[in-house]
């Protein structure tokens, strides 16, 4: 059975690395797993279930990125991970007070806040279940699809 995927947040030469998408009807967080052995990607995924709350902020954060792709040449805001960098240095109000355009600052901190408690979600749970992936559609999150097989509950 095709399932929805909501984000593609990591792909390497059209292998699709991780993201969000459901598992049987319930949403999850999928990281693909690398084979050293073979040294490459494999069609294998470790599955982090996600509870509703976690979805939405994961779905928000997608949604932002989408957002920074289509604006940030116009807005200079920062890309995500340099904005957390930067962040990590000067509090949101010192960045807030040297730009010149504050509603998209307003815009960046929301998604940065939203991604620390995404990321703090997967970092306290640990994956449920391992599968192979068959990924369809667009590699960009967007009319893409999962059909997941030899599914392995993870003890």
């Amino acid at each position: 059975m095709k399932e929805k995927v909501y984000s593609i947040d990591n792909y390497w030469d059209m292998t699709v690395i991780e993201g969000m998408a459901d598992f049987k009807d319930n949403p999850c967080y999928f990281v693909n797993i690398f084979s050293e052995n073979q040294n490459d990607w494999t069609d294998e995924y470790l599955l982090t279930l996600l509870p509703e709350d976690i979805l939405i902020l994961g779905k928000e954060v997608w949604k932002y990125w989408l957002y920074w792709l289509a604006t940030s040449k116009e807005t200079k805001i920062p890309h995500p991970h340099d904005y957390a960098d930067q962040r990590k240095n000067k509090s949101f109000e010192n960045l807030l007070s040297v730009d010149q355009n504050p509603e998209e600052y307003i815009k960046a901190e929301h998604n940065y806040q939203n991604q620390i408690v995404f990321n703090d979600y997967l970092q306290s749970n640990s994956p449920t279940m391992k599968a192979k992936g068959l990924f369809s559609g667009k590699i960009d999150g967007t009319e893409t699809f999962v059909e997941w097989l030899d599914e392995v509950p993870l003890l």
